[in-house]
C-alpha cells in the first residue's frame, strides 16, 4: 500500500497524482518518465487520483496533476 511502500520507506520519492482524462498530466507523462530514468537516486510514482480519491484527499490533491 501506498504508505507502507512511500511514506514509511527510507528512500526518497516524488509522486505525481493524476487523472487519466487530464490533458496536462498526458502532457506530462513523457517528462515524468523521463525523470523516473534520470533520478538515480530518487524513486519516482503515480497515483490515479481518479480512481483512488481518498488518497489523494489525504494529501491534499486539489488538482491534476500534483506532485
Amino acid at each position: 500500500n501506498f504508505n507502507r511502500e512511500v511514506i514509511q520507506s527510507d528512500s526518497l520519492w516524488l509522486v505525481e497524482f493524476y487523472a487519466p482524462w487530464c490533458g496536462h498530466c498526458q502532457r506530462l507523462t513523457p517528462e515524468w518518465k523521463k525523470a523516473a530514468t534520470a533520478l538515480k537516486d530518487v524513486k519516482v510514482g503515480a497515483v490515479d487520483a481518479d480512481k483512488h480519491q481518498s488518497l489523494g484527499g489525504q494529501y491534499g490533491v486539489q488538482g491534476f496533476s500534483t506532485i
